[in-house]
């Protein structure tokens, strides 16, 4: 048995797992990875840098300053203003698909999660919202708004150098993503109103654990002081605002995240026990595990194999609508399991075949490349943001796949009919 068939095949039995959640998600994710170390696929260093990864310090410092402003009462103050523009939490979910895809628009899609994840975690623990309702939309509105601008993304400035290496006088402007990204967005924030609200949990799965306890966990804010209240919303607002003006101020964002935890740590905003105990180790588990996959499937040829097939299937599909449909079901489906950056990396130079070979337009295809590789919100693992909401949200796999892949086909619908509009196809 081949080695890419191998992988294919443990992939295949990881997302029954996932699916039947036999194991925990975790779990599940660990088992995967360590099945690939020990078949020699990838070494023990590619396996263990995703937990030291940039990605994870963005995790867990934007939660132990989040666990601050919960702690000092920043979050009643904060929830208190956005119920007083959203009467519920239907209302509420809509607008935070919004937000956060207006805020992932100028920064990564990992960090405005996480900003928004910390923010939204500490009004449900204050006002008593359930999290369950509120995490998924956060997340969704990070996958769509990345492409308002075309820096939202990793994938973005790639395809632009890849279309003007080209030399076809073809090139992606600033906002070419941003009208398609616009629509999605609102789409997905009606969506989330009228049906995913319903769809997502009503109970957390994880309840006990969040909730053990739950007065002794909670302090009295009335005995805090109000300078550490007003800091850690201050720590909270620049942090975002150096994550916006990273390269202006030259301070990654994960250095920034650090930084704010330092501080309300060091100022006793918020304890280190606490701190240590809002970190998220699940989301990290399940994160750092599926990062090695686009390595794994690179190693093993198993990617190579799925090209190829691929290639072969689009040649033969000569009508554009075939050919859209086919790029759309195959992309939107791996970059729920693998890298969304590292898929339409694979599937670009694909793509730029089949439109040479077949004499279509080439950017419209990347352009269809691009945003199949962004549906991605029906699983856990698709990116680094729906993996930070596993814990916070309580959600099983099975949360992810009911709310996410009905959206992910009407909105594939949407995407296919903009294109054939908008290219000479």
């Amino acid at each position: 048995m081949s080695s890419s068939f191998l992988v294919i095949l443990i992939i295949i039995i990881t997302l029954i797992l996932f699916l039947s959640e036999i194991f925990p998600i975790s779990v599940t994710a660990l088992m995967m990875i360590l099945s690939f170390y020990f078949m020699g696929i990838i070494d023990s260093e590619t396996v263990l840098a995703p937990f030291a990864s940039e990605t994870v310090m963005i995790i867990a410092s934007m939660a132990v300053i989040g666990q601050a402003v919960f702690d000092t009462g920043g979050a009643d103050k904060a929830g208190n203003l956005l119920l007083k523009v959203s009467k519920n939490e239907r209302q509420l979910s809509l607008i935070l698909v919004l937000l956060s895809g207006f805020i992932s628009g100028f920064i990564s899609n990992t960090a405005a999660a996480a900003l928004l994840i910390t923010f939204t975690l500490g009004i449900c623990r204050s006002t008593g919202m359930n999290r369950s309702k509120l995490m998924y939309p956060v997340v969704l509105g990070c996958s769509f708004g990345g492409g308002l601008t075309i820096v939202g993304t990793t994938s973005g400035p790639f395809l632009r150098e890849t279309l003007e290496s080209l030399d076809i006088g073809e090139r992606f402007s600033f906002f070419d993503f941003a009208p398609l990204s616009l629509i999605l967005l609102i789409f997905a924030a009606i969506y989330i109103y009228f049906i995913g609200y319903d769809l997502l949990p009503s109970v957390p799965s994880n309840k006990e654990r969040f909730e053990t306890s739950k007065e002794e966990d909670v302090p009295d804010h009335s005995d805090i002081p109000v300078w550490k209240r007003n800091l850690s919303i201050a720590v909270l607002i620049c942090t975002f605002l150096s994550m916006i003006f990273e390269k202006e101020i030259g301070i990654p964002i994960h250095f920034s995240a650090m930084i704010g935890a330092l501080i309300v740590s060091a100022l006793r905003c918020v304890s280190v026990d606490r701190a240590l105990s809002a970190i998220p180790l699940s989301s990290i588990i399940v994160y750092a595990n599926m990062v090695p996959l686009s390595d794994v499937l690179t190693n093993s040829g198993a990617a190579s194999v799925i090209a190829d097939k691929s290639l072969v299937v689009l040649e033969d599909a000569a009508h554009p609508i075939l050919i859209l449909i086919f790029i759309f079901l195959i992309i939107s489906t791996i970059t729920n399991f693998m890298s969304n950056a590292a898929t339409i990396i694979l599937f670009s130079p694909i793509a730029i075949i089949v439109a040479e070979t077949l004499g279509l337009d080439i950017k419209g295809i990347l352009f269809a490349v691009r945003f199949a590789g962004s549906l991605c919100f029906a699983t856990p693992m698709a990116t680094p943001a729906n993996s930070m909401a596993i814990d916070p949200g309580g959600y099983r796999f099975k949360d992810f796949v009911k709310v996410g892949l009905p959206l992910t086909i009407i909105s594939a619908m949407i995407c296919i009919i903009y294109i054939l509009f908008a290219y000479p196809f």
